[in-house]
């Protein structure tokens, strides 16, 4: 059987998936990132892991995909700057793992991977025009139009997250302020959710006088938490307020939230829908799909399918 291989490089572990084209996965495998130790250790390790993968499925993938969070240069095949790899900028990464495997490697930012999965697995390719908005400690995004990734000049295109969708709002990690990814990520939940309990310090809440995790803020919204709820629907005006920039700017047909933070559909998704509809000018709306992707790894089995039918 056919297959690819992505290997997504987290910050903690580096994981290896083996998908058919199809999004099937048909193994995985993960060792510690350990980035202390270098980029020449982290090849091999890399290395390593592919052929025991590999060795257990029976077959050798033809290509495969690196998958990494930060600035990269999909054409250099060159880490910019990754808050995984800290110490490897501008080190020719995917040159040094194909001379370790001996095939071709592609290397692209985590959030474009998630995007062809949503394009290739989660849409089974029936929609050639999709957004992907990745939720996590930040936000990342990608784009898939007319069934090709969308890169841009510099490699860098679709970094949805710093886009300014509130004016003088929540300082950003990038430096700016008001960025989405301020106000949508895990820390723009986190720092509403210290508002609102400033702003309101007799209101009840779950969430008062104790610390805090994206993850108890969800739960306290789904048992009725009125200070919860109010948090995750500021956070659902900010998105919204993306998609519809986003969607002036690309006319998609579908935008897909991926990532842990996605999961709280139901808290966030009635707001970015208000947003979409309360637009006058319907035309590139009135088709508009908006979802949360059902699975959580479709950055790692994008980057395998995309290693699968790519070049790289």
């Amino acid at each position: 059987m056919s297959f690819g291989l992505g290997l997504d490089a987290g910050g903690t572990f580096l994981k290896a998936t083996a998908a058919t084209g199809g999004g099937k996965v048909l193994a995985e495998a993960s060792v510690p990132t350990r980035p202390e130790r270098g980029a020449r250790a982290f090849i091999a390790e890399a290395a390593a892991l592919v052929k025991r993968l590999e060795s257990g499925l029976g077959g050798r993938a033809p290509g495969l995909c690196v998958a990494i969070a930060g600035d990269v240069d999909p054409r250099a095949g060159r880490i910019r700057r990754s808050p995984n790899l800290l110490s490897f900028e501008g080190f020719p990464l995917r040159a040094s793992l194909s001379r370790a495997l001996g095939r071709r490697v592609a290397l692209h930012n985590d959030a474009n991977m998630a995007a062809w999965g949503a394009y290739a697995v989660e849409l089974r390719r029936r929609v050639p025009d999709v957004l992907a908005l990745t939720l996590g400690t930040g936000v990342g995004g990608g784009a898939v139009l007319g069934g090709r990734l969308v890169v841009g000049s510099t490699g860098t295109a679709a970094e949805f997250g710093h886009m300014r969708v509130v004016a003088g709002g929540y300082p950003c990690r990038c430096g700016a302020r008001g960025c989405l990814e301020a106000h949508a990520g895990s820390y723009g939940l986190e720092r509403t959710v210290r508002d609102l309990l400033a702003e309101r310090p007799r209101a009840r809440s779950r969430l008062r006088g104790a610390a805090f995790t994206p993850k108890d803020v969800s739960e306290a919204a789904e048992r009725g938490d009125a200070l919860a709820r109010e948090a995750w629907r500021r956070v659902g005006k900010a998105l919204g307020i993306g998609v519809v920039n986003l969607v002036y700017a690309f006319n998609p047909r579908a935008v897909v939230f991926c990532g842990g933070l996605s999961r709280a559909g139901r808290l966030y998704l009635g707001e970015v829908e208000n947003a979409a509809g309360a637009e006058s000018f319907r035309g590139p709306f009135g088709s508009l799909r908006l979802s949360v992707a059902r699975r959580l790894d479709l950055g790692a089995v994008g980057a395998a399918v995309y290693a699968l039918e790519r070049d790289g």
